[in-house]
């Protein structure tokens, strides 16, 4: 389980939360969209980061109040197998609480049956 407090920017232009955890000797080389979730691949498929779009839309399905984002301190990444199941979740921790988005990505290794 990999868990990696990352850097953050929300922009109120287009409405979009963009998270990095991504080295400075890591290269993004693939995307891939689920939703409202871009997530950025190094070539090694590490996941590097997570685009949120619609964010003050997004946030509140996790019962995240996107009017609290200026009191954001931190968000951190945890990425972690469980049997064929990928588990993606971003720890939000803001002035007084925290909460948290989980993103289940499951069938990783399909049966070619």
């Amino acid at each position: 389980m990999d868990n990696k407090e990352c850097r953050f920017h929300y922009s109120d232009l287009d409405d979009s939360l963009i998270v990095s955890c991504k080295e400075e000797n890591e290269n993004v080389k693939e995307r891939f969209s689920l939703g409202s979730f871009i997530f950025n691949l190094t070539g090694r498929g590490k996941i590097v980061g997570i685009q949120i779009l619609n964010a003050s839309e997004v946030l509140p399905e996790y019962n995240i109040n996107p009017n609290i984002l200026n009191e954001l301190k931190s968000i951190n990444l945890i990425v972690a197998q469980k049997n064929e199941c990928l588990i993606i979740a971003l720890i939000f921790s803001f002035k007084n609480q925290e909460a948290k988005i989980s993103i289940p990505l499951i069938n990783l290794n399909p049966n070619t049956n």
